[in-house]
């Protein structure tokens, strides 16, 4: 969560220590315990007082299942450590979507970068210039699923602004790229589930919002939460 935060105030990522949010004092070392500092300190700063938000309990108790989720579908530590990276990331995008409704670049293709060494294959790369046996594998997955909605995107904007001729985008490129990521794991048919899964959460904000227009409703976080839904249920990852 302090990751998190950095980012959001655009602060050095790693060149400082971490700190309070409000008094900007350092953090000491048994501060920064997960669960037992939050609980030591009873929800307040040492120093200044301030109440911690529970927002960052809540992020410790989110890290701890990503961390068992990765540790029960990983088969070694490599695979462990890129799908623990993963879901934090992936995380991390959500709250940040919401907070700013933009994401920026560097998570999003440090997100694909990890989906790409989790499952890129060494033969992908001569069949996907040769064109041969180009059915499987994470380069197609990513790339025609990320075609695919982009198409998709630009066909329902126009069936949706045809007769007013407004100019406005219904998915971002920021949620293709997330999306690609996800095919480029799971692939093409995985995906679509895990989108049906998201989209099914968003029908209670559209009926709750039916006599009002609804001017956003973040896809990031809607699609991690179908991500986890269909991680936690199906029995295989790869």
């Amino acid at each position: 969560m302090s990751i998190t935060q950095r980012f959001c105030e655009n602060r050095p990522l790693f060149s400082l220590r971490s700190y309070c949010f409000y008094c900007k004092n350092k953090l000491r070392i048994w501060e920064l315990l997960p669960f037992l500092s939050y609980l030591f300190l009873k929800a307040r700063c040492r120093i200044c007082k301030e109440k911690i938000p529970i927002c960052i309990f809540l992020a410790e108790i989110l890290g701890s299942i990503f961390t068992l989720i990765s540790y029960f579908y990983s088969q070694n530590l490599q695979e462990f450590i890129i799908l623990t990276l993963f879901l934090f990331v992936f995380f991390m995008l959500s709250y940040i979507d919401v907070k700013f409704r933009a994401v920026p670049q560097i998570l999003l293709w440090f997100m694909f970068f990890l989906a790409f060494i989790f499952m890129f294959k060494s033969n992908e790369i001569l069949y996907f210039l040769m064109f041969e046996e180009f059915k499987n594998g994470f380069l197609i997955h990513a790339f025609s699923f990320a075609g695919f909605l982009f198409l998709l995107k630009n066909f329902t904007a126009y069936i949706r602004n045809f007769k007013s001729k407004k100019i406005q985008e219904n998915l971002g490129d920021a949620d293709i790229i997330v999306c690609s990521s996800i095919a480029g794991i799971f692939g093409f048919k995985e995906s679509f589930i895990i989108l049906f899964c998201g989209a099914l959460l968003t029908l209670p904000f559209f009926i709750f919002y039916q006599r009002k227009e609804l001017a956003f409703l973040p896809f990031i976080n809607t699609a991690f939460i179908g991500y986890l839904i269909f991680l936690i249920f199906n029995q295989e990852l790869i």
